[in-house]
């Protein structure tokens, strides 16, 4: 079996991750890693016996795709040549730094009908493939990214840093088709220069209502979705990979009008309390077995290299979550701790 040779571009906090995945698959050569700094690049090039290029050009006719995980001011400029090449790109997310640049790129690959794929990296969360498959009638998604300052991606805010991740879920629950009528943001800069908090209301053409909260400004870490359906309520830890279900008894499922009776036959609310959470509502807890979703991503990236398959996370998609944070970055009234002062905050848009 012919190996597909890859390149992994940029090797810090992230890319280092790619090429030890990489390196490790049965059906890829790792070419090479490129990253400017020599020190950086020649350590994880040993670790994985493999080459260390200075610039992404050295690798460009070498390979049959290419990770880019550079800082994101770098990705349009990065890509573009291996677009051009039609040499397939994994980018990992968001896109691009603004959402022009990131529709410059989904127009370069849709010219050259080459394969961009975009590191929605959630999407392969066990709990969340789960947990899609539980409701299609969502009518609130809450979802819920914070984390420690890592002093990392300092060159984005958080909205295209951590909320990106969920503004793609988001939208994959809600469907292709539905758009966005309205969006409420507010947001908070500490140690910027960009927002470190951010919190959004997305108002869907479908009638969902999404609510978004990313802070890197947070002592602990929480990834968590919840859905309010119509068939029920439904919640994924994206941690610990466990998700919970509650849902109407076929009985009152088929009749909800039942919930009256069921109150009036249970005059004492302890007792009703009691019975409508055992027998009338019913839960499910579930705790999915552990999978890198990084792995599984890299996975998806070289099947379609081989394949032709189209990839869980398109161009398309990603550039539907970039304009999606381009509305909120355009609606964020934003409260400054340096200044004391609130601002509306349109700097970032596209």
């Amino acid at each position: 079996m012919n190996k597909t040779r890859i390149a992994v571009i940029g090797v810090g906090a992230l890319g280092r991750h790619h090429a030890r995945i990489l390196s490790g698959f049965d059906d890829v050569e790792l070419v090479g890693v490129v990253d400017a700094r020599e020190d950086q690049g020649r350590q994880i090039a040993t670790q994985h016996q493999t080459q260390w290029f200075r610039s992404a050009e050295q690798v460009l006719g070498a390979v049959d795709g290419v990770v880019v995980a550079v800082p994101t001011v770098a990705h349009l400029n990065v890509a573009r040549p291996f677009l051009q090449a039609e040499i397939p790109v994994l980018m990992e997310k968001p896109l691009a730094a603004s959402l022009s640049e990131s529709k410059e790129l989904h127009a370069l690959a849709q010219r050259s009908g080459t394969l961009l794929q975009v590191g929605h990296v959630e999407r392969f969360n066990p709990a969340f493939e789960h947990l899609r498959t539980l409701t299609s009638q969502p009518l609130n998604i809450r979802c819920q990214r914070v984390s420690p300052y890592t002093f990392r991606s300092t060159d984005i805010g958080v909205v295209h840093d951590l909320m990106i991740h969920d503004i793609d879920l988001a939208l994959s629950l809600c469907g292709g088709s539905a758009t966005v009528q309205s969006v409420d943001s507010f947001g908070a800069v500490t140690i910027g220069p960009h927002e470190d908090m951010a919190v959004s209301r997305l108002r869907m053409s479908n009638g969902v209502i999404i609510d978004l909260t990313a802070s890197r400004m947070c002592p602990s870490a929480e990834r968590s979705i919840q859905i309010w359906a119509a068939d029920g309520y439904f919640s994924a830890d994206l941690q610990t990979r466990k998700v919970t279900s509650w849902q109407p008894a076929p009985m009152l499922r088929q009749n909800p009008g039942l919930v009256h009776l069921i109150a009036q036959a249970t005059p004492n609310p302890l007792s009703l309390k009691d019975e409508v959470f055992t027998k009338w509502m019913q839960k499910t807890e579930v705790e999915l077995p552990a999978q890198d979703a990084l792995t599984a991503e890299l996975k998806d990236f070289v099947n379609a290299i081989r394949t032709g398959a189209r990839p869980r996370v398109t161009s398309t998609d990603a550039v539907r979550a970039m304009d999606v944070a381009d509305q909120v970055l355009s609606s964020l009234t934003l409260w400054s701790y340096q200044t004391g002062s609130t601002q509306s905050q349109n700097r970032n848009a596209a």
